[in-house]
């Protein structure tokens, strides 16, 4: 028997959605200092990356909160000039 109903589930769902947009679009401000077009930006989030073993940040990313986290400490690490 399910007390809270399937409307609380939905909702549940709805706000992790919404959690990963604004992550998202605040990695993208970042991706955007680097790479300066939209487009680029794009193109990066769908295209296969050595750091994540030949997988697309958006693969890694869409995993959970461990994927998001992979990707933004990646984010993070070369905005701050750091590259390895």
């Amino acid at each position: 028997m399910n007390i809270l109903g399937l409307n609380y589930h939905q909702k549940i769902l709805e706000l992790l959605k919404f959690k990963m947009t604004i992550i998202k679009h605040t990695l993208n401000k970042y991706l955007y200092a680097m790479l300066g077009r939209q487009e680029l930006i794009d193109q990066w989030w769908d295209s296969p990356n050595k750091a994540f073993d030949n997988k697309t940040p958006n693969e890694i990313y869409f995993l959970g909160e461990e994927g998001r986290k992979k990707v933004a400490d990646y984010i993070m690490f070369h905005a701050s000039g750091q590259y390895g």
